[in-house]
């Protein structure tokens, strides 16, 4: 049976509240899990940001690391966690990389909230020092504002300013501009830049629709990766272009006539 919604009535805030809600609970937030237990979750994110990733990135969540936990689980590399298992992992991480867990082992993270109530508690549980932590940890920024955002947009190459590699590497920042300014385009053009610029950044103005689905086509020939994860972390030109072409990659594969269903189960394309 699938779970009821949160909210009768969806709106972006809304999304983002309760994806955050879920990823605190513990709540796997795979494609595969959301679409079949919070289906109308699911479709209300599908509306509001082209993709289900894209919400879970506006939430301020590292959707691959998601993926990546999930896998680790199913492989069995832990298979039960107890609050002992969450302190010894824990113990394992440097101090000044505890602050992030929640964007670089997702499965760690949830343990610890279920385990302890609180990702506080379970760091402290650890012998560690939660105001300590907080202290070390690089670049946090607690209170994002508009004008913040444009700062530190206009302190960043154009390099930087890919779609890829804000997602990679300041996600903060990129979940920020989501949640502020509707989208990264929008946040970009605030910042003074042009719209010749912004896309640019994007890097696919060398991609056509046809070019993009020519290219998934023979990646799938060639049994290279084509899961959602993998695209983005390491073909971001590709992805973003897709992403805006065809509104998700599950719908650029689709178009280029295969099943993501079964590309998703297909170990060569995952």
């Amino acid at each position: 049976m699938k779970k009821r919604a949160a909210y009768s009535r969806w709106t972006e805030s809304k999304i983002i509240n309760e994806i955050r809600r879920l990823h605190e609970e513990g709540t796997p937030l795979t494609v595969q899990n959301i679409s079949r237990a919070y289906s109308s979750l699911y479709s209300a994110a599908l509306r509001y940001f082209k993709g289900w990733n894209h919400a879970v990135v506006a939430a301020g969540i590292d959707y691959p690391s998601i993926l990546h936990a999930s896998r680790r689980l199913a492989a069995g590399k832990i298979t039960k966690w107890t609050r002992d298992r969450v302190v010894v992992e824990i113990r394992k991480i440097p101090p000044e990389k505890l602050w992030f867990i929640y964007k670089t082992d997702i499965a760690l993270h949830s343990a610890a909230r279920r385990e302890f109530g609180t990702w506080k508690r379970a760091i402290e549980s650890a012998g560690y020092s939660y105001d300590y932590i907080n202290k070390i940890a690089p670049t946090k920024y607690t209170t994002w504002s508009r004008e913040k955002i444009i700062q530190m947009i206009r302190s960043l190459t154009g390099e930087q300013l890919t779609y890829g590699r804000m997602t990679k590497e300041h996600l903060l920042l990129y979940s920020a501009a989501y949640r502020k300014f509707g989208n990264w385009s929008n946040a970009l053009q605030a910042a003074g830049f042009n719209e010749e610029q912004i896309m640019s950044f994007f890097s696919n103005r060398k991609w056509t629709a046809e070019k993009i689905l020519v290219t998934i086509q023979d990646m799938y020939k060639k049994k290279k990766k084509l899961g959602s994860g993998w695209m983005q972390k390491n073909e971001p030109s590709l992805f973003s272009a897709a992403f805006r072409r065809f509104g998700s990659w599950g719908n650029a594969i689709q178009a280029a006539g295969l099943d993501y269903n079964v590309i998703c189960r297909n170990k060569y394309h995952t």
